[in-house]
């Protein structure tokens, strides 16, 4: 992981994506890894990804195994990294068996995933890059999308269409999350909201949201005596979720699809 790389297997600083430390090595020699797997596997990555810092790719195995089509396998470490307007502040991830398109990579072509594999690790996610994330399109829809069946009628009635928050951001406390956010009325006049939560694990594929609070300004506030759960789908498996004061962390496995 720490071994210093010939220049031709280093990004350059004229990359946007990725920038000069990082670092895609073999602990074997191989001349598939070195000559063509390790760059069809770093522009694969860019591809991915809008910013990464700091990212350090392992691949272990020699020629015969990976001439199979498989790589043996790939841990990746990166910090500050931005997958579709997610801020993850760090990641430590580890595959193995991977099937790709190895006659084609020798050819020049672009690496491409053949069958779905489970990736395993964890990710520490800042209460900062949290705010940063809150202001993408992808979750700020989403945040959208969890509360508007929770919120009355009569207030739904008085926003204007399409839903959109404003002003969006989280504080992180020990297993508990607070979220402040701004909606936009029909007479174009800020209404704020105020969400208090609890959030642990109800399943390895499933989020609890425990005594839920919402309050929303001039209007009463909304006690949920039932928990929700948030399904997370059947290609999450989580193993553990923390939230410590101003962060979150959590490890398990997700499924990646081609």
């Amino acid at each position: 992981m720490n071994k210093n790389l010939p220049q031709e297997n280093q990004i350059s600083n004229s990359d946007v994506a990725i920038e000069s430390q990082d670092e895609i090595s073999t602990p074997r020699k191989s001349r598939i890894v070195s000559r063509f797997l390790s760059p069809a596997l770093k522009f694969w990555l860019k591809s991915q990804l809008e910013q990464v810092e700091q990212l350090k790719v392992l691949i272990e195995g020699g020629d015969r195994q990976i001439l199979t089509g498989k790589i043996p396998q790939v841990s990746v470490a990166a910090s500050n990294v931005v997958f579709r307007g997610l801020n993850l502040t760090e990641i430590d991830l580890s595959a193995t068996g991977i099937k790709i398109n190895i006659g084609q990579v020798i050819k020049g072509k672009p690496l491409q995933i053949l069958e779905s594999f489970p990736l395993f690790g964890k990710l520490k996610l800042l209460q900062s890059d949290l705010n940063t994330s809150l202001q993408s399109p992808l979750l700020a829809q989403a945040v959208v999308e969890f509360l508007t069946p929770l919120l009355p009628p009569d207030f739904l009635e008085q926003l204007e269409q399409p839903i959109s928050l404003y002003d969006q951001k989280a504080e992180i406390f020990t297993d508990r999350i607070n979220l402040f956010a701004n909606f936009l009325s029909t007479s174009d006049e800020k209404i704020s909201l105020t969400l208090h939560t609890d959030l642990k694990l109800a399943s390895s594929s499933e989020l609890l949201l425990d005594n839920l609070d919402i309050q929303i300004l001039q209007k009463p506030s909304y006690d949920f005596s039932n928990n929700i759960k948030i399904d997370l789908g059947s290609d999450v498996e989580l193993k553990e979720l923390t939230l410590n004061s101003g962060q979150l962390s959590c490890q398990g496995r997700l499924t990646v699809n081609p």
